[in-house]
């Protein structure tokens, strides 16, 4: 068991974070005008879960953010290590406080804040893999004046290719990723797989409502092996009245966040 001193505020802690119930008994901190916990993490957390039902011994977030896949998977997996790495200083601070605040509970949970960019995965190779990259390039609107906020949705230390590289250093033989990325711009996922030696091995897809079934997020399973069968779902997120879809409230329900 795991008895970790919490950490006092740093001074420059964000004055609109507000403590939030995530999982279970497991809560973030997130701003209000910052960016929050959002469908990309809880259907990236879900399909990890979903698809991976024994206990990994290391287990790595990509660019973590705040905390939120991170903790949703170790909540429900429990791996041995945890990893969260996270460039931003803000949301790097927060989900440090969300881990130190976490009831007893087995294994370790720890958060880094560093670009994975930069970072040596030499050693031993980690069992799980996830990220939630940003996916709108630097030309493709306004940027948002809050830093965290544009970091979360505008690639501006890269896009999912960075992710699947850094992925590709890090991951053991019969390990898996697990990145969200937008649908329209799946064929930049598939590029950057077979870059890395990569295979697609599932993949679940989203869409907004049961009457528009074009999915607009997909969240990719890549593996070092080739599989004979690539699993494949899809989920409306709505019904037609748009109130959460049964579907979605049972993978919601699956992973164990409170009903919608």
């Amino acid at each position: 068991m795991r008895t970790q001193r919490l950490p006092s505020k740093p001074v420059d802690w964000p004055v609109d974070a507000g403590r939030d119930r995530l999982i279970g008994d497991w809560h973030i901190f997130q701003r209000s005008g910052g960016h929050r916990t959002s469908t990309d993490d809880l259907i990236t957390a879900w399909y990890a879960v979903h698809r991976n039902p024994v206990t990994p011994a290391r287990y790595l977030d990509l660019g973590c953010g705040v905390g939120s896949v991170l903790l949703m998977v170790s909540h429900k997996l429990r791996p041995k290590n945890a990893l969260g790495i996270e460039a931003q200083a803000q949301s790097a601070a927060m989900a440090r406080r969300a881990v130190a605040e976490l009831p007893e509970h087995e294994g370790q949970i720890d958060v880094r804040h560093a670009d994975f960019r930069e970072i040596d995965f030499g050693g031993e190779p980690y069992d799980l893999i996830t990220g939630s990259p940003p996916y709108f390039p630097l030309d493709a609107g306004v940027l948002p004046n809050d830093p965290q906020r544009r970091a979360c949705r505008f690639e501006e230390r890269g896009g999912v290719e960075v992710y699947v590289e850094a992925a590709a250093r890090a991951l053991g033989e019969r390990a898996r990723l697990y990145v969200v990325f937008q649908t329209r711009w799946s064929e930049r996922v598939s590029t950057a797989a077979a870059e890395h030696d990569l295979h697609l091995s599932g993949r679940a897809d989203f869409s907004t409502r049961v009457d528009r079934p074009e999915p607009f997020l997909t969240v990719f399973e890549l593996s070092r092996q080739p599989a004979e069968v690539a699993h494949r779902v899809h989920c409306s997120v709505r019904d037609t009245d748009g109130r959460i879809s049964p579907e979605y409230q049972r993978i919601r329900q699956e992973l164990g966040v409170a009903d919608a």
